[in-house]
């Protein structure tokens, strides 16, 4: 046996590793579990949303109330002087016009306020529901999410007997490839799942491209490590 069979040996047993791993990514319970980590993960930021839209606004809104009370003490300050002036005869009618303008003033001002604090506690009822809506969903979610995990672990625990046994089976025959061989094969199977390809038909069964002759009659020979010019997978020629 050559040390590209060795190769070959050892890169079927990290294959039978790999597919229990796939197998286990792959289960309904899995697929289940990764819908609602991104529904969670999608209801804490918009609960993360929520929350900073109402702080702004509650701090808004308590700004509102402030310039609002300010303007109406200061609309009733002016309508208490603009009593006085009506009983003054000397109070001119120039004097009371600038007067009268004056408080229409601070009540279009004490108007548009109070819409502004009106919207900000429609606003926030509204953001309030909705938070409240999107926690209890989240607390739904995550009950879910905790049992469906829990029945993910139970299938990770029940295929670790296997998986150790491929693992193990791995290892052993790691041992035996050359060092210089085995860096190689890793620094491709960081770029391919299957960083080992078969010669079918004259081409690489990893790219599909087809082969000179001259390299499909040196992986046939066996002498020595060939890889693909195209994708660069290590070539075996499988018998």
């Amino acid at each position: 046996m050559t040390k590209i069979d060795d190769l070959w040996l050892y890169d079927q047993a990290q294959q039978a590793v790999a597919k229990i791993d796939n197998r286990l990514k792959s289960t309904p319970n899995r697929a289940r579990l990764n819908k609602l980590h991104s529904f969670l993960t999608e209801q804490q930021a918009q609960a993360a949303t929520l929350t900073k839209n109402i702080e702004a606004k509650g701090a808004a809104l308590t700004r509102l109330t402030a310039l609002c009370q300010d303007l109406e003490r200061r609309l009733e300050l002016e309508l208490s002087e603009f009593s006085t002036m009506e009983k003054d005869e000397e109070c001119t009618a120039a004097e009371m016009t600038e007067a009268r303008k004056s408080m229409e003033g601070l009540m279009d001002q004490i108007t548009s306020a109070r819409k502004d604090i009106t919207d900000a506690i429609t606003f926030l009822e509204k953001a309030s529901a909705d938070y409240k809506e999107t926690y209890a969903k989240a607390g739904k979610a995550k009950k879910e999410y905790d049992a469906v995990r829990a029945a993910c672990e139970e299938e990770k625990a029940q295929a670790a007997p296997e998986r150790e046994q491929a693992v193990a089976a791995a290892d052993k025959l790691k041992a035996g490839i050359d060092p210089a061989l085995l860096k190689r094969y890793t620094a491709i199977r960081s770029n391919y799942a299957n960083p080992i390809a078969t010669v079918e038909n004259n081409q690489c069964s990893g790219c599909r491209m087809s082969l000179p002759t001259s390299i499909v009659k040196k992986v046939e020979s066996g002498t020595g490590v060939v890889e693909c010019e195209n994708c660069g997978r290590i070539l075996y020629n499988k018998q």
